[in-house]
């Protein structure tokens, strides 16, 4: 239409004026300034046909800006999906590009066909970038969520060409926010945290201002949990982070935590983080007692950081080898040469190295064969499974495993006494939970030492 259309324009332009329109000086003259106008126009128009596009070329879809767009004018009672391919990446990786791409169209094809299969015809499917795609439909949210997990769940089943797909989607009414940034950021937190989390109930573009809020304050709060090792005594205090909002009140890292990530905010938030407990524990400075903290590890191997912890940590006069710097990472970081290299330079300035929820659904155990950990804290699946045979066997070898590299363990989550008992047969070096203490302030934990 951009390129055809104005050349049938041009036609009928001509055909007046050679065929209808009288033969006067003043149509000859207008004839003559018209015509190079507007064949600039029609090649203007011919540059910009091959310069934009609404198809996306390799899923056949919507591209990014058109799907928006669509959005953004949707009527009401329409449902905004956010659907994606979780571990498209892994795809692109581990067969081709060209695979990957083709597993994207193949996606987007069953995903109309299925659409129909429920009625919803002609429905606009656009690719966000990645493995992300949405699109907007009209129905109720209860029944589209149904319909979706049908969807994920026979894909999942069956696959494409004999490949294993994982699918995720969020979805949210049109209405929920004129601004179409929000609705985009709302969809992505959902899918992100899988709705397990107690998020507050405000659009996503508040949550900036309440984490800028928290850190132009420095209003973190700290808690200590008490860490028993094998004679009973406390060895170690997991600080437990919270940040206070005037407009929100107390906030959980895990209620924010997704969103200092995706805006970036990681490294000014620990640098912040650290600064004030710094402050607050050196009250508390005994060389037989760590403090573990958990960080990200994108922060961890950011250079800059290192070099701001060292000075921090000298400034304060605390000794680094009091601290633990704690860590989790879903997906496995590659260059891992690089990574055991940044945390020989903690260890050697004295902090000691820990990975979270091992055995999880995360890399830890791969990590396992190239960082230099000092500690491992094992997932809460193996706390809560004490009693399935094949849990206990993984949590013996494991343990025996550790400790024969050197590695100490701690067991965490423990609130029954005879889980605690169960638990000591296998000698962690570490115990944490509710039956040895709940999370406490500094001036509780000193009473307690």
């Amino acid at each position: 239409l951009k390129i055809g259309f104005p050349f049938f324009v041009l036609t009928l332009v001509l055909f007046y004026v050679f065929q209808i329109s009288a033969n006067t000086l003043e149509n000859l003259l207008l004839t003559v300034t018209l015509i190079p106008i507007y064949i600039y126009y029609i090649f203007y128009l011919i540059y910009r046909g091959f310069q934009s596009t609404l198809i996306e070329s390799v899923t056949k879809t919507f591209t990014k800006d058109e799907i928006l767009k669509r959005i953004k004018k949707a009527k009401k009672n329409t449902v905004v999906v956010l659907i994606r391919i979780d571990n498209i990446a892994d795809i692109d990786k581990r067969y081709s590009l060209k695979v990957a791409d083709e597993i994207l169209r193949k996606f987007c094809q069953k995903l109309d066909n299925f659409l129909r299969n429920y009625n919803f015809k002609n429905v606009p499917i656009g690719r966000y970038g990645g493995g992300n795609f949405l699109f907007i439909v009209k129905g109720r949210e209860k029944e589209l969520n149904h319909i979706l997990t049908i969807f994920s769940k026979e894909l999942k089943n069956i696959g494409i060409d004999d490949i294993e797909i994982k699918v995720d989607f969020s979805l949210v009414e049109s209405s929920y926010d004129k601004n179409i940034e929000n609705i985009v950021k709302k969809l992505f937190f959902d899918i992100e945290e899988h709705k397990e989390l107690s998020f507050l109930n405000v659009k996503p573009d508040e949550y900036e201002k309440i984490v800028l809020e928290a850190l132009k304050n420095e209003k973190f709060i700290f808690k200590y949990q008490p860490c028993l090792d094998h004679l009973g005594k406390i060895k170690i205090l997991e600080v437990l982070t919270k940040v206070y909002s005037k407009s929100h009140g107390m906030l959980s890292f895990s209620q924010i935590e997704r969103v200092i990530n995706h805006m970036g905010y990681e490294n000014i938030f620990y640098k912040k983080l650290f600064k004030v407990l710094c402050n607050e524990i050196q009250s508390l400075q005994n060389p037989e007692i760590c403090f573990s903290v958990k960080i990200s590890p994108v922060t961890l191997r950011n250079n800059e950081f290192i070099v701001y912890l060292n000075q921090l940590f000298y400034v304060n006069k605390i000794d680094p080898k009091n601290i633990i710097l704690e860590f989790s990472e879903e997906t496995f970081y590659e260059e891992t040469k690089r990574f055991e290299e940044i945390l020989k330079q903690y260890k050697k300035l004295g902090f000691k190295i820990s990975t979270d929820n091992f055995g999880g659904n995360n890399s830890s155990v791969e990590y396992l064969k190239y960082l230099p950990f000092d500690l491992v804290k094992f997932d809460i699946e193996f706390t809560k499974n004490l009693e399935d045979e094949r849990y206990l066997k993984l949590l013996k070898s494991y343990i025996y495993m550790l400790k024969g590299l050197k590695i100490k363990v701690m067991i965490k989550f423990i609130d029954k006494k005879s889980v605690f008992e169960t638990i000591q047969r296998y000698n962690p070096d570490f115990i944490q939970g509710f039956i040895v203490s709940k999370p406490k302030n500094l001036n509780q934990i000193k009473d307690m030492l």
